[in-house]
């Protein structure tokens, strides 16, 4: 009997162990199992911050930024095919600083130019983030601007040698020195500028909803035609960019009136029909000086300057009414002849 007891005591006693391991292995609702599942999910948290912080002190772990080990021929590299994108969710924030000084981000890059030094940047950046959260890849054709809305697509000329490549931008920058736009290394080699470190170029936005292979087929060959050089790229008017343009003085409209040849049209006045505008600027002289420019090159005499509506500090250079959309896109290809860019076609 004492011996059964003892059997029966030990069984019990041994079921008692097993209960308790058993529940110690599964999920608790109880409070004083609790702490150990936030213990577990903070050290997890811990970890995840830890890496981070690791790996953003080790971003750029190079100081001087340069290319490639080994020098690649980017001469026979693909450019950026222009399609219509939608802005990015990053990058685009209209106001943005870096080292305390403000930048503003252009709504829209219609009709933009500008003309000024490119540098280029390569390794140090290559394989981390770019503003609008893809990754920096030297080898592809892309680029940084402080002002583009992200992404832009862009047509960038090197002025010393003619020669021409489009880009994609999508990161900003740069941030020192007066330069105007950061190439990749692809871009800049493809240009041919990657050993002096910066070229002056024109930088024109392209709009990808009107470019098509064989417009900028025709554009490349006109230009190189006519060689097209720095000289004729000084009298393209830039289109300032939001930042600047808060910081032009703008003459009432009636102080430039001195003739009818000189007369500023509103918006919301203009009649029906297919237009080309060629450049919008904040600058009313800028705008008469080359509509009458354009006068003389283009023999038209329906080229006017046109108030807008929405912004009364901005002019855009027009030529217009014109009968249908062929004329238009030949008229698009005359200006670009000229240096004046491709234009942006404005339809009924």
């Amino acid at each position: 009997m004492q011996y059964r007891f003892q059997i029966i005591l030990t069984t019990l006693l041994a079921l008692a162990v097993s209960a308790c391991s058993t529940s110690s292995q599964q999920p608790s609702g109880n409070a004083s199992a609790q702490p150990n599942s936030n213990t577990s999910v903070g050290n997890s948290q811990v970890a995840i911050v830890a890496a981070a912080k690791a790996k953003t002190e080790a971003r750029y772990a190079i100081k001087q930024d340069l290319g490639p080990k080994q020098h690649l021929d980017m001469s026979k590299a693909p450019d950026a095919i222009p399609k219509v994108e939608p802005h990015s969710r990053g990058g685009n924030k209209s106001q943005y600083q870096v080292w305390g000084k403000s930048y503003s981000v252009m709504a829209s890059s219609v009709g933009y130019q500008e003309r000024g030094l490119a540098s280029w940047y390569g390794q140090k950046f290559h394989g981390h983030l770019t503003s609008n959260g893809e990754t920096y890849d030297m080898y592809a054709m892309s680029a940084a601007h402080k002002s583009l809305p992200l992404p832009t697509f862009a047509r960038i000329t090197n002025l010393a040698n003619n020669k021409m490549v489009i880009v994609r931008v999508n990161d900003r920058g740069p941030f020192h020195g007066d330069r105007v736009i950061d190439l990749s290394y692809a871009a800049a080699s493809k240009l041919d500028y990657r050993k002096t470190g910066v070229a002056e170029v024109l930088v024109e936005a392209i709009d990808a909803s009107q470019w098509s292979p064989a417009l900028e087929q025709s554009i490349r060959k006109q230009r190189n035609s006519n060689s097209f050089s720095a000289s004729q790229s000084k009298a393209i008017v830039p289109v300032k960019s939001a930042a600047k343009t808060a910081a032009v003085s703008v003459k009432p409209v009636a102080q430039v009136r001195s003739s009818s040849q000189n007369e500023i049209r509103q918006q919301y006045k203009r009649v029906s029909g297919y237009y080309v505008q060629v450049a919008a600027v904040s600058n009313i002289g800028s705008a008469l000086l080359l509509r009458n420019t354009l006068v003389q090159e283009l023999k038209r005499a329906n080229v006017f300057v046109e108030q807008a509506s929405d912004r009364p500090d901005l002019f855009r250079i027009l030529i217009g009414p014109i009968t249908d959309a062929g004329s238009a896109t030949l008229l698009m290809q005359q200006l670009a002849t000229l240096g004046r860019g491709q234009g942006l076609m404005i339809k009924p």
